[in-house]
């Protein structure tokens, strides 16, 4: 949908928000100028009034002889936000007399009979209350009933269903928690709070979010379905670093302003979202954002947030030698050129040493991360206004972002507009219209992983006295990071390793995002037990792209500079329909739905083929402006058609059956075999309600399930695709294979099955309660390239191949050990522990079982370390050199130094086995403190950077044999070869420097895996609400919060050296790989909600 169009509909759907707006302000208003206009009126009445009064009291005394009637009046409000709660219903108990509450949440009851004692005062959702008739203005304030409104909750496809009738695991997280989180992407928020769910988040601001459901299963896609407000959403990662480096630039959901989230549920086995089909393999996250609600007047939510991010610090480097190499110090221009990044130099002892300009300096340590980095800004400003009237009810909402990133002329600014409106036409018919506009600017993103192009590496690697100062500019006439000559200017003699001041400040990076995500829901009520719906909605983003290299570049590669840039267009349509029966026979309960979905899918990309080299003219950064700018254009389409269906059953609201299935049509196989049913079954049993029980046990639930899904295909995978090449043979342009890769003609889509079992437990009236799974979950005939022979002109052949199981429990406990009027504690816990084996990978080319296969983009920029699925190992295994060593486990050293391996080894495994976290809330009156500690455990990292601080002499290890002038030598402790076959002890001396290098040049990547189990204080929040009568004063402001809240505060525990136990190359598949990422940050920011 091009950006036109979305201004068009955004046209279309608007006015339903300003209608709803004008109805409601229109009753307000008038609702006010009547109070007014009583009020003007009451002196032209006293006379009367006088008289009134006279006949009031005559008739009061006579009626104390007898019963005494009078007028019970007064405010119903909500415990939650302290506004007025509309249409509540009040009525005299014992009598028939009732009223419903007006839009000021006020009610009056007259002719109430003196012998009435109580009022009792209702309302949907929130707990019935009876209070004692008092004179004057009563205040009743209702409280949510948190398990009637758990009794329903939205399941696949928008579906609503009886909680207790689900036979899988559901977990639901208020949005009053992801927004109190304060993160970018609200699925940051997610960590450590749902039991099975393991999320990682790729370096650097705006990064995205690695999200997986009771582990990874497949070679491909691993990452779950996400929907917003009933449209399926696209968060494909756009691009990432890998082995030669690359960019994060970020996920869809970073456009999801967290103010803005209502809820979001988490489906996690295959049987929540097998409605979902071929995309529901990997369990689904639904995000409801929020809306207006009847009975609530109309409310503007101011709230902003301002948070700043600090580096965490983990360096823990040796300062105690400094540049140079074999215990000298640079003492000239070209010595310190050539030992930029070696810090295995002298003593620093302050005294005179030079650098690579030919000027002397104090011989000493210098941090240079607080001489570069800068502390991180982020500004959250969001505006909404909310209500309701008999017809409609809605919510607008615009926000805010500006970020100031801890790289120096690096932001992220962004703009939205969220609204949620549902319109009632009429008793029967029902319109609801959602939208979510999104417009972001990124800019001053570094590279990761390969050192070239990348500040971090540059920041990271300097010797521990070279001032990354002196490369800001050679003297004060010069441009940021340039010599006097205006090219870029080194502190050495390798062009590949950067000025950083070059690369943030010539060097630049951009990034234009425009997203909009909406739909229509138009549903007829034909009878209170029958309804027919139809929606369409729409997700897509118009993305530009643009970097430039100036003229002066270091890199033999680009020293007249290059430009890059594309324009990417992603839309996804879906139209779908369904009819509903829900109605209840006597004991029984039956319900069932029935409806189909066509989705439509277009990617179109349009830029230069790869970049365009070389300017002619300086400062005249243009792709005309090259030698050679070839353009290209990409296009993808794929279609799948759909109809699917559920059956309830249920007996006495006790034992229930769930039936699911689903039909998807794919356009990108076979014709003659493109279609795959979906089903599912669950099943549950709440015995609580069977057996008599003791009074302590408030809930039992057993429940089971079982499904089979997928995780879809992608388009062109199943034929050849050609392409008109730029030369021509005879006169006739030449066409020829596109494919670097071998189609399948049979492909079909990845098989996804799961069993599952749970129990719910609750006790003590909910005080205490248990969610608890297990579940084994199987994945087959996963989608995979696999290397062929390089005589057929391919590089790789698509086929279906392998199996991968995973099984695993999950436990999430709830309890509320203290609850009194004024103090609450209430506290979560949860674990999950997930196991996976590697049981088949396929035949080769040999008819042999296919032993291993490397995971895409699993291999390490050094260290010559991979990712492997290896047959009968669990997923994601590590695998690279060891120490070489005898039979007996001695350590081999060869002429004095360190050797590795004859064959690579697996080295531990990247995946987390196990993960959870436990949340807490105390609330003291108006003060409340949340605070939550999350952990993960059994993986493996191997750190790429740690690696490199071997080699540069930094890392701590390094201290050892250097002796007090830097010039010591060491004595492996080991073995050497004797010369006849046989070993005798080592005794070889050489210096530290080679001893050390040797362990990083010998590519022995086994000293440099760590145990990436970690403890972290996550969250920490103190919030304070002003009181109530503070603000009854004034009518214009109905509640005020200030907060505290403070993210990835403290590593209570881990035990890698240097670096955050969380760092990754990426965020795909291949977990475990780590090498010159972002330093991790602390967030402490400051909030303010006030609400009008």
């Amino acid at each position: 949908m091009s950006f036109i169009t979305q201004k068009i509909y955004l046209l279309f759907i608007f006015p339903f928000i300003f209608f709803g707006i004008l109805i409601d302000i229109s009753s307000f208003v008038l609702n006010k100028i009547k109070f007014i206009y009583n009020k003007l009126n009451l002196k032209e009445g006293i006379m009367k009034g006088r008289i009134v009064m006279m006949l009031i009291y005559l008739f009061f005394s006579i009626g104390l002889l007898t019963a005494q009637d009078a007028t019970v009046q007064g405010i119903v409000v909500s415990s939650e936000d302290n506004e007025p709660v509309v249409g509540a219903s009040v009525w005299v108990v014992g009598t028939s007399l009732g009223v419903t509450t007006d839009i000021d949440g006020k009610f009056v009851i007259q002719n109430v009979p003196g012998t009435a004692k109580e009022i009792r005062v209702s309302y949907i959702g929130m707990q019935s209350q009876n209070m004692a008739i008092s004179k004057g203005m009563m205040r009743i304030v209702l409280k949510i009933d948190a398990q009637v409104l758990d009794e329903v909750v939205v399941t696949a496809m928008g579906i609503s269903r009886n909680k207790k009738a689900l036979g899988y695991a559901a977990t639901s997280v208020k949005g009053d928690e992801i927004a109190n989180s304060r993160t970018v992407n609200p699925m940051n928020a997610l960590q450590g709070k749902v039991a099975g769910v393991d999320i990682s988040t790729a370096p650097g601001p705006g990064a995205t979010q690695n999200v997986i459901i009771r582990g990874a299963s497949s070679f491909g896609n691993n990452q779950p379905l996400y929907v917003i407000d009933g449209v399926p959403f696209d968060n494909t990662n756009i691009g990432s670093a890998g082995q030669w480096g690359g960019k994060d630039m970020g996920d869809g959901l970073s456009s999801i302003n967290p103010d803005d989230i209502a809820d979001i549920q988490v489906l996690k086995g295959a049987a929540a979202s097998a409605l979902y089909g071929y995309r529901g393999g990997n369990g689904a996250i639904l995000i409801t954002t929020k809306s207006g609600q009847k009975g609530k007047p109309v409310s503007v939510e101011f709230n902003n947030n301002l948070a700043f991010d600090v580096i965490y610090d983990y360096r823990d480097f040796q300062n105690v030698y400094g540049q140079g190499t074999q215990g000298n110090r640079p003492l000239s221009a070209d010595v310190a050129k050539a030992t930029e990044t070696s810090s295995w130099g002298e003593v620093m002892d302050g005294k005179k040493a030079v650098n690579f300009l030919g000027n002397e300096y104090a011989y000493s340590p210098v941090d240079n991360w607080k001489n570069f980095y800068r502390t991180g800004i982020n500004n959250t400003t969001t505006l909404a206004v909310s209500g309701a009237s008999d017809k409609i009810s809605y919510r607008f909402g615009v926000s805010n972002m500006a970020v100031k990133g801890i790289l120096p002329n690096s932001s992220i600014s962004q703009q939205g507009i969220n609204m949620n409106t549902t319109y009632d036409i009429s008793s029967k018919v029902h319109l609801m219209v959602n939208a979510n506009y999104v417009f972001d600017k990124n800019k001053g993103r570094s590279n990761l992983s390969d050192g070239n192009s990348n500040t971090n590496a540059a920041l990271l690697y300097h010797a521990n006295s070279f001032d990354i100062r002196w490369m800001e500019r050679e003297n004060p006439d010069c441009d940021w990071g340039t010599g006097a000559d205006g090219k870029e200017l080194l502190g050495g003699t390798n062009g590949y390793f950067n000025n950083p001041y070059w690369l943030q400040y010539r060097v630049t990076n951009e990034t234009n995002r425009n997203r909009l995500t909406g739909g229509m829901t138009l549903k007829y009520d034909i009878f209170d037990w029958l309804y027919i719906q139809g929606a369409v909605t729409r997700d897509g983003y118009n993305l530009e792209y643009s970097e430039v290299k100036p003229i002066g570049s270091a890199s033999p590669e680009d020293p007249r500079g290059y430009i890059k840039e594309y324009t990417q267009n992603f839309s996804e349509m879906n139209l779908n329909y369904l009819i509903g029966f829900n109605k209840t026979f006597g004991d029984w309960s039956v319900g069932a739905t029935f409806g189909g979905n066509r989705q439509r899918n277009i990617t179109k990309k349009y830029g230069l083929d790869d970049k365009a080299s070389s300017f002619f003219v300086p400062d005249f950064y243009s792709s005309s402006n090259t030698a050679k700018h070839v353009y290209k254009k990409e296009y993808t389409e794929y279609r799948v058609n759909s109809i699917y269906g559920t059956a309830d059953l249920g007996y006495k609201n006790q034992v229930f059956l769930n039936l699911t299935g689903r039909n998807d049509w794919f356009s990108t196989l076979d014709p003659d075999n493109n279609h795959y049913f979906y089903p599912s079954i669950g099943m549950s049993w709440v015995f609580s309600d069977t057996f008599k029980t003791p009074d302590w046990f408030t809930f039992g639930k057993v429940r089971a399930s079982y499904a089979a899904a997928s995780n879809g295909t992608k388009a062109y995978q199943n034929l050849l695709t050609y392409k008109v090449g730029n030369y021509q043979s005879n006169g006739q342009p030449v066409v020829t294979i596109n494919n670097s890769t071998v189609p399948n003609k049979g492909l079909k889509p990845v098989q996804i099955s799961e069993w599952e079992i749970g129990l719910n437990l609750s006790f003590l009236d909910n005080r205490l309660s248990l969610d608890a799974a297990y579940y084994v979950k199987t994945t087959k005939d996963d989608i995979v390239q696999v290397t062929t022979s390089g005589a057929s002109g391919f590089e790789s052949a698509i086929q279906n191949v392998g199996e991968i199981r995973n099984n695993g429990v999950e436990v999430m406990v709830n309890a509320v050990p203290v609850h009194t009027k004024d103090f609450n504690w209430n506290s979560t816990f949860n674990i999950a522990y997930n196991s996976s084996d590697v049981k088949y990978l396929g035949i080769d080319g040999t008819g042999e079982k296919i032993k291993r296969l490397t995971l895409d983009g699993a291999n390490s920029r050094v260290g010559s370390v991979s990712v492997q699925n290896i047959l009968g190992h669990p997923y994601g295994e590590l695998v690279g050199y060891e120490y070489k060593r005898t039979s007996d486990g001695q350590v081999i050293f060869e002429n004095g130094l360190p050797v590795h391996s004859d064959e690579v080894q697996v080295l531990g495994n990247g995946v987390y086995k196990v993960t959870g976290g436990w949340r807490n809330e105390f609330t003291y009156k108006n003060i409340t403190l949340s605070f939550l500690i999350d952990f993960k455990a059994g993986a493996k990292m191997f750190s790429g950077t740690n690696l490199s601080l071997y080699s540069n002499g930094l890392h701590k290890n390094t201290l050892q044999g250097r002796g007090a002038d830097g010039k010591g030598t060491m004595v492996g402790n080991g073995v050497m070869s004797d010369g006849k076959g046989g070993y005798v002890k080592n005794t070889v001396a050489v210096s530290a420097q080679d001893y050390w290098q040797a362990i990083t040049s010998q590519n022995i990547a086994e000293e440099f895996v760590y145990n990436a189990s970690f403890i972290k204080l996550r969250e920490l929040s103190v919030g304070y609400t002003l009181p109530q009568a503070w603000l009854n004063k004034q009518t214009l402001i109905k509640g005020v919060t200030l907060s505290l809240v403070g993210r990835n505060l403290w590593t209570i525990l881990k035990h890698t050296d240097n670096i955050d136990p969380e760092s990754a190359y990426n965020n795909g598949n291949a977990q475990g790989l780590e090498l010159n990422g972002y330093p991790a940050t602390r967030n402490v920011g400051f909030n303010v909600n006030v609400k009008f």
